[in-house]
């Protein structure tokens, strides 16, 4: 009979040691890119601001929903993370629990939503959100920001923080509803540094909401009307002119979206707005936009360690920047843009990012709210903890098996 793994006790160890070999290697899953941890958060962020109770109605489901939607769109970076497939496991066990599909079918008016407790007691009905199908609403899932400014600096859907290069055309959203690409050129002839020198949105179909329009922006050249001086595409989406010549916004009311276009200096400046839900959509195929998958690696700008060096930032830089009331990634951005180029308007640029950004703009350039690196880290540190843990277990189990 030929020998397995129980008929030689001798190899029992080694079997044992090429097993934890095995488990250790397969379990090398801490992706710097997988998002897991981003969208756990933002579930627990929407379960607490909205009330939100787990039962068979629309608003959980709906959450549930914008869950799975964005698990999805890490599938990718996430396919040997272990927490990733245990959370999605989970979401897939909810939405069978609360029988969601049938419940997402009815839709919103068939299913009204449960009553909660009012903080000072008695209870009362939420009311349902707004579901005219081409007027503003609110989603249960929450919002995303993500700007494109300055020499350029990228901040993308999931609060990541980048400078980057990217000369050239580069898609930043490309969604069911819209796609926005920029175009980077030169500040200078022979400087690296490159800015927005052209920004198309083009509008997609959505009957009735909107109808498929293009706007495009250059410096010198923002206008309040897309390129068939119209400004209408449909019911469903306006461009409102803030500031003639200077800052426009594209509002999208069926999805309660909002696009800035401003002109900086000789340069324009973009920043986003949407539903969570909406916003990954575009990663669930090999997409290279910006605002979600980020910039290329080898695009990258390692611009903390100029910060950091001997030849940083003078005290004039400083001071201009701190003039200006910003903070965290956004004051970085303002002093490396000053650095590299000379240029004033950068700095405007910057300030006029973190209000463009709202409630979202306090962000730690050295600690960014839910950046890759914070989430591996400590996905890390878990998968460390349970692979120090295996290993003890199974060196324990070997060293009495050889003892016996």
């Amino acid at each position: 009979m030929g020998r397995g793994c129980s008929g030689d006790p001798a190899n029992a160890p080694i079997l044992l040691l090429q097993l934890l070999i095995v488990v250790c290697c397969s379990s090398l899953v801490c992706s710097a890119d997988c998002r897991v941890q981003y969208c756990s958060r933002q579930y627990s962020r929407t379960i607490e601001e909205h009330n939100i109770v787990q039962a068979p109605s629309f608003r959980y489901c709906d959450l549930l929903r914008s869950y799975a939607e964005c698990m999805r769109a890490s599938a990718r970076s996430c396919r040997g993370d272990l927490s990733y497939h245990t959370v999605q496991s989970l979401v897939m066990q909810w939405t069978r629990v609360y029988d969601c599909e049938n419940v997402l079918a009815r839709g919103p008016q068939a299913n009204p939503p449960p009553k909660h407790p009012r903080p000072g007691g008695g209870n009362r009905f939420q009311k349902p959100p707004h579901h005219d199908r081409c007027g503003s609403y609110r989603p249960v899932g929450g919002y995303s920001h993500c700007a494109l400014f300055g020499d350029p600096h990228l901040r993308t859907f999931y609060d990541e923080l980048q400078t980057c290069s990217v000369p050239g055309a580069w898609p930043l959203l490309d969604n069911p509803h819209m796609a926005v690409q920029v175009t980077n050129g030169a500040v200078e002839a022979d400087s690296p540094a490159t800015a927005i020198t052209q920004l198309t949105v083009v509008i997609r179909s959505h009957v009735p909401c909107a109808v498929e329009k293009t706007y495009q922006a250059q410096p010198d050249f923002l206008p309040g009307v897309f390129m068939d001086g119209s400004k209408w595409s449909g019911p469903g989406v306006r461009i409102r002119e803030e500031t003639p010549g200077k800052h426009i916004e594209i509002n999208f009311k069926y999805i309660n979206t909002r696009i800035i276009i401003r002109q900086s200096g000789r340069y324009l400046t973009f920043a986003a707005k949407m539903p969570s839900a909406i916003a990954v959509q575009g990663a669930q195929g090999d997409t290279l936009e910006l605002c979600v998958r980020g910039c290329p690696r080898k695009e990258r700008i390692d611009f903390e360690r100029l910060l950091e060096s001997k030849n940083g930032p003078s005290n004039e830089v400083l001071a201009a920047c701190r003039a200006l009331n910003i903070t965290d990634f956004y004051f970085d951005a303002c002093v490396f843009d000053l650095m590299t180029t000379g240029d004033g308007s950068f700095s405007a640029a910057a300030r006029d990012a973190m209000l463009d950004a709202g409630p979202h703009s306090v962000l730690n350039s050295s600690l960014p709210v839910l950046p890759r690196g914070v989430e591996s880290g400590q996905e890390s540190l878990s998968c460390s903890f349970f692979l120090l843990s295996l290993m003890i277990g199974l060196l324990l189990f070997i060293g009495h098996h050889v003892d016996r």
